[in-house]
């Protein structure tokens, strides 16, 4: 089960920084497109959305990873980290 739960946690990472490039990239060309509109109300409002689609996209997958993580939590528990000690036995 840990070997299931190290996969998928490894795949969601993979995901999320792929994801978090093509977002910043896309962010990137938003802004290029808004900045080099000279005053063309078309281009600037193409600019504009591009930059809050590439937001939106970013906040979408960091909710993702935040319910994946939930659901591994819920599912696999917290595992004790052994590193911290056991407030019950600290007197």
């Amino acid at each position: 089960m840990a070997d299931l739960t190290q996969t998928i946690s490894n795949l969601v990472g993979i995901l999320l920084g792929v994801v978090g490039v093509v977002g910043v990239g896309f962010f990137i060309y938003g802004a290029y497109l808004y900045l080099t509109a000279s005053g063309a109300p078309h281009q600037m409002e193409r600019g504009k959305s591009a930059m809050m689609t590439a937001l939106a996209g970013i906040v979408l997958a960091m909710v993702a990873y935040g319910v994946v993580e939930l659901v591994m939590n819920a599912v696999v528990g917290n595992p004790v980290d052994p590193n911290v000690p056991d407030p019950k036995k600290i007197k």
